[in-house]
């Protein structure tokens, strides 16, 4: 891999190399060598916001943008009358790569936009560095092609192979009334089954169809379910839902209220007066990454109070020899937050860390119906988190999931992204490393087979 070596390593530029080609040459042909040598170094590709599964011809594609940094290092002269001049450019590429999810495999990867100094151009001996502050992000897909935003411009590529169809200024021919009005910041793009754009005018259109005729847009009013009632026919007040992804702790398994909760969980979960930790488990005490979750038995009970009748959880019993589960949730039927059960046998599955540090690893367990495990899939990802969010999909009773694997490695830190496919029927699992995906300068849009390997910290 091109970004796992120096550049002097590769027999380019570097002093080792020039050293070992004049041992065999002589140091009049090494002079020549360095009339002409260069050299490029490929940082490994980083991530862009989110991933998206899209559908081409009604198959699943899983889309990832990334942002990869490339260094090259030129020379010339050096002969005996004249001096070397040496040459640094650093680029920056923002490719779209292509995945099939249920394998993990790399389909195709397009070459979308470079960032670096106009200077690189001419025969500048130094050139600024131009785009390391520039991020992007897939916004979604609108039939058969995909919006997102690279910097401050707003492009749709095909979904098929990348192939980029339309651009800032394709947008701005179409719609006379944008024409220097798109926004200077990602930040005022959007998606709703088209490109929104905020203009600077503060305007809000949406982009949709292949005519890219600007619509007013205004935001859709989320349905909300009617809100709640007492007896006596007074509003209820309901707990206020946490941020973010809520671990689901509480499943109907066999006929029985399940709950995978910490003791002091348990004992939050049992004081329920008013039915609010059974109707809203949501509000039940989370301790995170720390909390050592086992399985209880939950049982309910009728409440009388005055006019109002209600369920609400009477006691947890622990359940006997239960395995122990280090910040424990169940695996969601998404989108939704019902507990996904598994078949043939029935079960649930269980999401967990191997160890709280950051040497842990996020790991999926089947149980069966006696919440017995029947297998244990450790992922090559860390936990889930606000840094690191992994992200899953459920595709063809398989689980594909993308997160960050960090660990400290001879005291740097590495974070390399991979994309796992997990078979729910006996946890085989399927992982490639995107980190390891080396780069053609020659042809960029060359792909790799899976990798499915580690690579070192600072590769």
């Amino acid at each position: 891999m091109q970004a796992a070596l120096p550049l002097d390593e590769r027999g380019g530029c570097g002093t080792r190399a020039v050293v070992r080609r004049a041992a065999a040459l002589g140091v009049a042909v090494a002079a020549l060598v360095l009339a002409a040598c260069s050299g490029t170094r490929f940082e490994p590709p980083e991530v862009q916001g989110a991933p998206l599964m899209v559908a081409v011809d009604g198959k699943p594609l899983l889309l990832v943008l990334t942002k990869q940094e490339e260094r090259r290092v030129s020379r010339t002269g050096g002969g005996r009358n004249n001096s070397a001049t040496e040459r640094r450019d650093t680029l920056f590429h923002f490719d779209l790569r292509a995945y099939e999810p249920a394998t993990a495999t790399p389909l195709w990867r397009a070459r979308l936009v470079t960032f670096n100094d106009p200077k690189a151009a001419t025969a500048a001996r130094s050139t600024r560095i131009v785009g390391s502050a520039t991020s992007g992000s897939l916004l979604g897909q609108e039939d058969d092609r995909v919006w997102l935003q690279i910097a401050e411009s707003p492009l749709a590529v095909a979904a098929r192979d990348g192939t980029v169809r339309v651009d800032a200024a394709a947008i701005e021919a179409a719609n006379p009334e944008l024409a220097g009005r798109l926004p200077s910041e990602a930040r005022f793009y959007g998606f709703d089954r088209g490109l929104v754009v905020q203009a600077a005018d503060a305007r809000r259109w949406v982009l949709r169809g292949t005519a890219l005729q600007a619509q007013p847009w205004v935001p859709g009013a989320r349905p909300a379910p009617p809100a709640p009632l007492k007896a006596n026919g007074m509003p209820k007040v309901v707990p206020t839902r946490p941020g973010g992804d809520v671990p689901a702790r509480m499943a109907l398994i066999d006929g029985k209220r399940i709950g995978l909760y910490a003791p002091s969980e348990a004992v939050a979960a049992a004081n329920d007066p008013f039915g609010d930790r059974l109707a809203y488990p949501y509000s039940i005490l989370d301790e995170g990454a720390a909390s050592r979750r086992s399985f209880w038995t939950v049982q309910t009970a009728p409440v009388q109070r005055f006019d109002e009748r209600y369920e609400h959880i009477r006691r947890l019993e622990p359940v006997a020899g239960s395995a122990v589960f280090l910040r424990g949730r169940f695996l969601k039927q998404l989108p939704g937050e019902d507990v996904l059960a598994a078949r043939n046998p029935d079960g649930v599955f269980v999401w967990h860390s191997s160890r709280m540090d950051d040497a842990g690893r996020l790991s999926l367990t089947r149980l069966d119906t006696r919440l017995q495990p029947l297998w244990t899939a450790e992922l090559p990802m860390s936990e889930s988190g606000t840094a690191n969010p992994v992200r899953y999909w459920l595709l063809d009773n398989r689980v594909v999931a993308m997160g960050q694997w960090r660990r400290e490695i001879d005291h740097q830190v590495s974070r390399q992204p991979h994309l796992v496919s997990i078979a729910l029927n006996d946890g085989a699992v399927l992982a490639h490393n995107l980190a390891l995906e080396p780069t053609d300068r020659r042809d960029p849009t060359k792909v790799p087979p899976r990798l499915a390997g580690a690579s070192a910290a600072g590769d």
